[in-house]
């Protein structure tokens, strides 16, 4: 396939399988996150609104599931810039409660690359920035590309390689903001 041809990724449900916790659509009790890529701003960004269902103390999120959702999005950050990854380690300071049933802005951005690992921040707030629930960091370790064609693609495998060449190709330059 020519790459030249295709259009880097937007949303994480473009590589991963379908019953994928975060971004899974066919998977009734994960979180059906977007994890959208803004081009602009270089990171992912996008408006999530946590179920009733995942509750922690009755209408604030479960800090679990806070974490995962954070987690994910630095995963697919990592994936929208043409890396498969695999976390290994990361923090979270819980500022405040954060209520269930309202939208929330979720946002994640490189923070730096060194050898074979890329480090990450996050946050969620309310939309308009003025309330920060959660801030994390994240490192996440670069796989090699068998791994994720042997284990991770499921039914996507043959768009795998190509959609994560043309990522690295057309946003290698938001390496250049950070350092290395």
């Amino acid at each position: 396939m020519d790459i030249t041809k295709l259009t880097p990724s937007k949303h994480g449900s473009e590589i991963h399988h379908n019953t994928c916790f975060g971004c899974g659509k066919e998977n009734p009790l994960g979180l059906g996150a977007d994890f959208t890529f803004d081009d602009e701003s270089g990171e992912v960004r996008f408006i999530y609104n946590f179920r009733k269902f995942y509750n922690g103390a009755p209408t604030f999120v479960h800090g679990g599931i806070l974490s995962t959702l954070l987690d994910e999005s630095m995963g697919d950050l990592c994936f929208h810039l043409g890396f498969i990854v695999m976390t290994d380690t990361m923090s979270f300071k819980f500022h405040k409660a954060t209520p269930v049933e309202k939208d929330l802005l979720v946002r994640a951005w490189p923070v730096r690359r060194a050898k074979r690992k890329v480090f990450l921040e996050c946050e969620l707030s309310s939309t308009d920035g003025s309330i920060l629930y959660v801030k994390g960091e994240g490192v996440f370790h670069i796989l090699p590309p068998r791994f994720f064609s042997e284990k991770l693609t499921g039914e996507k495998n043959s768009v795998a390689f190509d959609l994560l060449s043309v990522n690295k190709l057309n946003r290698a330059h938001l390496f250049d903001r950070i350092s290395s």
